[in-house]
């Protein structure tokens, strides 16, 4: 997969169906037998931008990793995506699959940090809606 220009376009920022967050927390991507470690920097129901100098070759599946930690206690998420884009600066991630599990935890962290929970589960109700249609 070529690297491309770490500048967003407003083409790119357009086709987004899903309101992404800052989050910054650790991930791990695992693409086959390689496990990539970064710093997520902004999260979605549908996606994630994941900062790291290491590149992903190929289009295989990816495992992915989200690491949370509380005061107490530590939290994975694990979901299954595919690199839609890397740049010098990270790897850009299309989210397929999450258990329920996850996909709670997930709705809840980008309805906190975005500050309007109905358009977030309005936007990924209208994203899944799309998905099912292609």
């Amino acid at each position: 997969m070529p690297i491309l220009n770490s500048r967003s376009t407003g083409d790119q920022m357009e086709r987004r169906k899903c309101r992404r967050v800052p989050f910054e927390v650790t991930a791990a991507v695992q693409a086959g037998q390689v496990t990539i470690n970064g710093m997520v920097q902004n999260l979605s129901m549908n996606g994630m931008f994941i900062a790291t100098v290491e590149t992903i070759t190929g289009d295989s599946p990816l495992e992915i990793l989200i690491n949370l930690s509380g005061s107490s206690s530590m939290l994975s998420i694990r979901l299954q995506g595919r690199a839609v884009r890397q740049t010098e600066t990270g790897i850009a991630v299309e989210f397929h699959e999450m258990d329920l599990d996850s996909f709670i935890h997930l709705r809840n962290i980008v309805a906190q940090n975005c500050g309007d929970p109905d358009t977030v589960y309005d936007e990924y109700y209208q994203s899944i809606t799309c998905k099912s249609r292609r």
